[in-house]
């Protein structure tokens, strides 16, 4: 009797001590559905986000678009792409534009901004979680860790 009376304290106590699970979006790179490209590459999308590339495949003009700085998705997004942390990413972008070559991709304030961004453009690109994808836009790379 004595040892079920430790066993419930110990238990709950294990389960305080374990980290809790990070309940994590799914990161997609979304396209304008009607820009016909079905899937992309990681380094296509690399050379996009990173201006490298400004066509598609099919001639059409990239218009990349992104989350705001303090967006933390912004943040996971580079890292999984490249496994570079924001600031390595704002250094890239200060060189490319103080040499007059580059500029980065637009910034709007949320994930349907985004998605209204991709959805307006036809050579639109973007950055959303997978729940927030639909009909609209065209899922053709997924981030994964």
């Amino acid at each position: 009797m004595a040892f079920r009376r430790l066993i419930l304290p110990l238990a709950i106590f294990w389960l305080l001590l374990q980290p809790a699970a990070e309940v994590r979006a799914e990161l997609v790179v979304v396209v304008n559905a009607r820009l016909g490209v079905a899937a992309m590459t990681r380094n296509e999308v690399v050379n996009i986000f990173f201006g490298r590339n400004r066509q598609f495949f099919n001639g059409v003009e990239a218009q990349p678009v992104e989350l705001p700085e303090s967006h933390a998705e912004r943040a996971r997004f580079y890292r999984l792409l490249v496994g570079k942390d924001l600031s390595d990413i704002n250094v890239y972008w200060s060189r490319q534009v103080f040499a007059g070559r580059l500029q980065p991709p637009v910034r709007v304030s949320s994930s349907e901004e985004v998605l209204k961004w991709v959805v307006s453009h036809p050579g639109g690109i973007g950055v959303v979680d997978l729940a927030k994808a639909d009909a609209r836009v065209r899922v053709v790379y997924e981030l994964t860790p």
